[in-house]
């Protein structure tokens, strides 16, 4: 201490010099730190620059328009596949009961009427057979055009209606010997509870239905008529004008054989009706024996089950988001 107080100025100066290196050395060291978390920041901006330079395709200006071009393909793409898909929501349905029974009236007596004055593609008048009271699907609103009590079906009644309208449409182009009979879903039988009544109903194993993804509505045409007949409306509803999809197909020859065939995936008419070998090169060769028709050319009975298909696809699709 006496040292202290004989030398106190120079005590005070050596302490100030202490305190004034320590807290230099406290801000070398901190700086230090500053300096190498610095390096590390340009070491990876270095890195990810290197990336960049080196990415396939580069972000160019030119890459990048690029880009911007191919998602606005996609998303024209898309929509166009979505309009595809919706193929069947095209059909406008009406609500009014009232319109909708007097429609269904209405189109009882047109396709009858038209059965009686049918002409061939000759123009020449040719009657299409059909049973007495005929109602073409509808044959419980024949005599009564009764309302439905569930609402919700009204629409589906009106669009079963226009489906039938364009299944015998294209029926009648066929030109068959007769018509024995037109089925659909009778889904108001359903909904009343009316289980002593049997409706029409596709074979669960042949159905495209699949419960929140895709609504079908089923019906069948049995027709009477030559190989002809059967072809023309395949092909006709092969144009796929509709959403309709053949599912099976039964032919009863005037022998008492019945024969029921899948219709093939590959939707080749040739090799379903056996004339041709769909698949089969010419360069191959001829066959040893000539492959015999499916359908003979006498008159057969044909019975046609068909499916009516919906996507159902939610209310925004995916395209709309990107």
């Amino acid at each position: 201490m006496g040292f202290i107080k004989k030398n106190l100025t120079f005590t005070i100066i050596l302490v100030v010099c202490i305190l004034a290196f320590a807290a230099g050395a406290y801000l070398v060291f901190a700086e230090a730190g500053k300096i190498d978390e610095g390096k590390q920041r340009i070491t990876s901006a270095e890195s990810e620059l290197d990336k960049m330079r080196f990415a396939n395709p580069a972000p160019t200006q030119e890459n990048v328009e690029a880009s911007a071009e191919n998602v606005s393909k996609l998303k024209a793409e898309l929509r166009k596949i979505r309009a595809d898909l919706e193929q069947g929501a095209r059909i406008t349905t009406s609500t009014d009961g009232i319109g909708v029974m007097a429609s269904i009236q209405q189109f009882i007596s047109e396709y009858q009427r038209e059965a009686v004055t049918h002409t061939d593609k000759g123009g020449e008048p040719v009657e299409i057979i059909v049973p007495d009271d005929f109602a073409f699907g509808f044959e419980q609103y024949l005599d009564e055009a009764r309302m439905l009590d569930d609402e919700d079906l009204i629409p589906v009644l009106d669009k079963q209606r226009q489906i039938l309208s364009y299944l015998l449409d294209k029926l009648y182009g066929a030109e068959p010997e007769s018509i024995v009979s037109v089925e659909r879903e009778v889904l108001e039988l359903e909904a009343e509870g009316t289980g002593s009544v049997k409706g029409f109903a596709i074979n669960p194993a042949i159905t495209a239905k699949v419960p929140g993804a895709i609504d079908t509505l089923a019906f069948g045409l049995t027709f009477t008529g030559y190989t002809d007949s059967l072809r023309g409306l395949l092909n006709d509803l092969a144009k796929f004008d509709l959403p309709i999809v053949v599912r099976s197909i039964e032919v009863e020859r005037p022998s008492g054989s019945r024969t029921t065939t899948k219709v093939p995936a590959n939707n080749n008419l040739d090799a379903f009706f056996g004339v041709f070998d769909g698949g089969s090169n010419p360069e191959e060769g001829a066959p040893e024996e000539a492959q015999k028709p499916v359908i003979s050319e006498n008159i057969s009975t044909f019975t046609v089950v068909l499916e009516f298909i919906e996507i159902v696809l939610p209310t925004q699709s995916a395209g709309d988001n990107v």
